[in-house]
């Protein structure tokens, strides 16, 4: 059994991961903002630690008696996300505030979960940060699991209600693949890592879809009797230098997305869930 210290556990992946750490046995601490709105979502955790991760002097000495640090850390990628923090200051800075504590500590080993094929996409923001940290981590001399996913499941969900409300759009062609993964399967691959040697784990879904096929599910299980709608990709393009100037953290969602739909992105197939069965159970 290792104690565990958990950061990001509020999230989709984070709470699966606190799960799935809990029933192999292990000790679980997270670290959240407010402990009365994050225990009914970590129900499995029996001890939490209040703190901000964008301050570092609420971390110091936060990683003393733990085994391994999981970050599960990150900013949200969705529309509908207007917080002010940037995938600078969570993804990257946040985190590197927390190794600083972890490498202090001489932790056992520090787990993150990054983003497929990020070092391949470096001329954007969301996928720079992931691969600035993972290359920190990987120089700071603890042992390291770094976990990358080409999309997890539960990023589609706002697609739900745009599909019910008839506002749910392919981009372009939408013939890209990729194959995204459950949380509850990524978390599997987190809790086989912990006590591991030095890896990198690129981890998608049995069951590849393009775009447009993911878009169609969505429709299909939300709202069957409207349909999806297509839209030239220019129109998203010709869009992105207007939100650079009005919000960057929205014109950096905005390029993520515009990347990601014009490439195949397809990683070893691990997960056993299935889209379809995935939306069916949320």
């Amino acid at each position: 059994m290792a104690k565990i210290l958990l950061f990001g556990g509020t999230g989709h992946i984070g709470r699966a991961i606190a799960q799935a750490l809990c029933e192999r046995g292990h000790q679980v601490t997270a670290v959240v903002r407010r402990e009365q709105t994050a225990r009914p979502l970590l129900k499995s955790v029996a001890r939490f630690i209040t703190a901000e991760v964008t301050q570092p002097q609420t971390l110091e000495g936060i990683c003393q008696g733990y085994d391994v640090v999981v970050s599960a850390l990150g900013k949200s990628v969705s529309p509908n996300d207007w917080s002010k923090p940037s995938f600078e200051d969570v993804d990257l800075q946040a985190n590197l505030n927390i190794l600083k504590e972890a490498v202090e500590s001489g932790v056992g080993q520090f787990m993150y979960i990054s983003a497929f094929y990020s070092e391949h996409f470096r001329h954007l923001t969301y996928f720079r940060v992931h691969d600035d940290f993972s290359r920190a981590l990987q120089n700071s001399g603890l042992r390291y699991a770094i976990v990358q996913p080409p999309a997890v499941m539960s990023s589609f969900l706002d697609l739900a209600d745009m599909a019910r409300r008839g506002w749910l759009v392919t981009i372009g062609p939408g013939t890209n693949r990729t194959n995204p993964i459950s949380e509850g399967d990524l978390a599997l691959v987190c809790a086989d890592l912990i006590g591991q040697p030095n890896t990198i784990v690129s981890a998608g879904g049995q069951h590849v879809y393009t775009r447009h096929e993911i878009n169609e599910i969505i429709q299909r299980l939300s709202a069957p009797k409207r349909k999806v709608h297509r839209v030239p990709a220019w129109l998203l393009r010709a869009a992105l230098p207007f939100w650079k100037i009005v919000n960057r953290n929205m014109y950096d969602k905005l390029a993520f997305f515009n990347e990601v739909i014009h490439h195949d992105l397809l990683a070893p197939k691990v997960g056993a869930t299935r889209l379809e069965d995935y939306f069916v159970k949320s």
